[in-house]
């Protein structure tokens, strides 16, 4: 059976240059439609050790009537994953919309630019919130950041880049992460900050 690797690199300096063009090109796309446009994820950390995959999440209103978003990423190249509907519900995540806690949009780059990932989130989801406090600890806590780098560059050597065996090895490890996070933001009172980008009406 054929591999499907994991390559989890250095960090680069550039990624958060480019993750803020990807925000911007993607609140261009989908204008009034979306609340805010952030770049999420690892590469989103200055110093982490990631997937060289930029990660972008868009929030929206609502998720039940999806085709004026794929209408409009799909209108700026971006190519949507019908199966890619919904993330790993956590059972630690406390509930706020029901089912639109964990649906989503999921979008990949237009062909021939780097790889980046688009989430499309109903504002105020779980998956929306979870995803923003695990990126915002990280840049808070060298100790989180450094140790979590490192765990990624060893396992992806260890599981050989087998990413089933990466992913089954890395999702307890992140739910530790996540508990540290949790009691980071209650003592540090937090909350997302300004958005990376948003649509910005010409008029």
């Amino acid at each position: 059976m054929k591999k499907d690797p994991v390559d989890v690199a250095p960090p680069d300096p550039a990624w958060i240059e480019e993750g803020h063009e990807w925000a911007e090109r993607v609140a261009g796309a989908l204008k009034a439609l979306a609340l805010r446009v952030d770049h999420v994820g690892s590469t989103a950390v200055p110093e982490l050790a990631a997937k060289n995959v930029i990660d972008i999440q868009a929030l929206v209103v609502r998720l039940d009537e999806p085709e004026a978003v794929i209408a409009a990423m799909s209108g700026a190249g971006f190519r949507h994953a019908p199966d890619n509907t919904s993330d790993i519900p956590h059972a630690d995540a406390a509930p706020v919309l029901g089912a639109d806690d964990w649906r989503k949009l999921f979008f990949r780059e237009p062909k021939g630019c780097r790889r980046v990932h688009v989430h499309v989130r109903r504002n105020g989801a779980a998956a929306a919130r979870r995803t923003f406090l695990m990126r915002d600890y990280l840049r808070a806590d060298p100790a989180a950041r450094r140790d979590y780098g490192a765990f990624k560059l060893a396992l992806a050597d260890k599981t050989k880049k087998d990413r089933a065996a990466y992913q089954a090895i890395k999702s307890p490890f992140i739910e530790t992460v996540m508990r540290a996070a949790e009691g980071w933001a209650e003592l540090s009172r937090w909350t997302p900050g300004a958005p990376d980008a948003y649509w910005r009406s010409e008029g």
